[in-house]
């Protein structure tokens, strides 16, 4: 009887170190459901805040490669412009997304390019494409800083605005006046992304002048 019993509680204590053990290799590779749980009220807040508009979170996923939890999403009434959250330890916020090239690359974004080419019509067209950071690389010609000079998230979106002029040799107090315009009119449209622009007249001019225009709005000289 006593053999029954202790086997019993063997068993019982075996099965248990197996559903342990379970879902700890369950948590491993796809995060805990109290986690999922915590980042998509964190990620909803995170892009309703930073864009004020209303979005759609569909699912949460968990990357055990990275530990860190992904989110996608879309605008309510645009659900083709499906996006990534992604935790982002280098963010204020603890998070980043890529809603602002995924917009970029669609109809939406027309008003957008229209003011920007409207106050720099001499800017390179082929160059006017969004790309997140870390997919352009860290530095962008000789003499212009890498990014982190900045404080800015590799997966942040940029865009860069390429001019062809000496800027020694052009209106400068204009050029900056544009900019001011270009900052308000991004935050007024609510879309905030990292504007670079850049002045040279051969890619690798070692006189090239950048200035960037935060997600915040603010200008920077380099």
């Amino acid at each position: 009887m006593r053999n029954i019993k202790a086997t019993k509680i063997i068993l019982l204590v075996f099965a248990g170190l197996i559903l342990a053990f379970s879902f700890y290799a369950y948590t491993v590779f796809y995060g805990t459901p109290w986690g999922k749980e915590k980042h998509e009220e964190n990620m909803q807040t995170y892009i309703s805040e930073k864009y004020q508009t209303e979005f759609v979170l569909t699912k949460i996923n968990y990357n055990f490669l990275s530990e860190t939890y992904q989110g996608y999403a879309y605008p309510k009434d645009h659900s083709n412009l499906l996006f990534i959250i992604e935790q982002d330890a280098d963010s204020p916020s603890g998070y980043s997304d890529n809603y602002p090239k995924v917009m970029w690359d669609s109809e939406l974004s027309s008003n957008l390019k229209a003011q920007i080419k409207e106050l720099f019509p001499n800017l390179d067209e082929g160059m006017f494409k969004a790309l997140q950071i870390k997919d352009k690389g860290e530095i962008l010609g000789r003499t212009i800083p890498t990014y982190e000079d900045i404080n800015v998230s590799l997966l942040s979106t940029s865009i860069p605005i390429d001019i062809k002029a000496n800027w020694s040799k052009i209106n400068q107090h204009n050029e900056l006046q544009k900019m001011k315009k270009l900052s308000r009119f991004l935050q007024e449209a609510r879309f905030p992304v990292l504007i670079e622009v850049r002045y040279y007249e051969t890619e690798l001019d070692e006189h090239a002048k950048v200035i960037f225009i935060t997600e915040k709005g603010d200008i920077i000289e380099k």
